[in-house]
């Protein structure tokens, strides 16, 4: 176990909450151990952490991640999202293929959307569009339905931050991809994707909706459509 990781597992055993709540492993969807740190303590780890450790060179950073993401607690993968968005600097030029490789020990819509959902910014996606477009194209085809979550996922931050087309062409894009799928971790991304396009693109959803209204999940249409008229889904 990487030194770092050790130290942050510490940290996490030493604030167990003694709130337990029912059937949480169904509900975040994970069968990893969940030890019920409170988010605002999860927080405070994950300061102290940086403010402790500013210059930790960039392959001890990566290190600690790929260790994290190994851990066998929705914690440890969770801090996977929380230290890069702490590190600007190597989040912005992070080697992408790290995403596919943590994709693939993510199970549920939590340990997913801990990585991807508000990590990124439309701006560090943009200055490197042709390589994130192909990663996303490429998720929303793989046969690993985590990854098919998060090329909606992983653009939903860029999409309501930014009005540039390309964004929102390759949400619709992969929308159009999956939304046949049933699952509710998908059915619930597309719902998640199409709300907030509303905020830039508002007649390209409605267009979108009525043109695809016999394909789309049901329950994307319904909190689409909520979204467009009173503002919230």
């Amino acid at each position: 176990m990487n030194k770092y990781h050790k130290k942050l597992l510490d940290q996490i055993k030493a604030n167990v909450s003694d709130t337990h709540y029912k059937n949480i492993n169904r509900y975040l969807g994970t069968p990893n151990k969940i030890y019920s740190v409170p988010s605002a303590i999860s927080k405070i780890i994950l300061d102290n952490f940086k403010k402790d450790n500013k210059e930790i060179p960039e392959n001890e950073f990566y290190e600690l991640l790929d260790s994290l993401d190994c851990g066998k607690s929705f914690e440890e993968k969770a801090f996977v999202g929380g230290l890069l968005i702490r590190y600007k600097d190597y989040r912005t030029n992070i080697d992408l293929k790290y995403l596919d490789k943590w994709l693939n020990n993510r199970v549920g819509w939590c340990e997913i959307d801990t990585l991807c959902q508000s990590t990124f910014t439309a701006e560090e996606i943009l200055d490197r569009w042709i390589e994130w477009e192909k990663l996303l194209k490429n998720f929303a085809v793989s046969q690993n339905i985590s990854k098919r979550r998060a090329s909606l996922v992983l653009l939903v931050k860029a999409c309501r931050e930014s009005a540039d087309s390309r964004l929102s062409n390759l949400l619709f894009e992969n929308i159009e991809k999956v939304k046949h799928e049933k699952d509710i971790l998908i059915t619930k991304a597309v719902s998640w994707g199409l709300r907030e396009l509303v905020k830039n693109h508002k007649n390209e959803v409605k267009e979108y909706i009525e043109k695809n209204i016999d394909s789309l999940p049901k329950i994307a249409i319904r909190e689409t459509k909520r979204k467009i008229e009173f503002g919230r889904k």
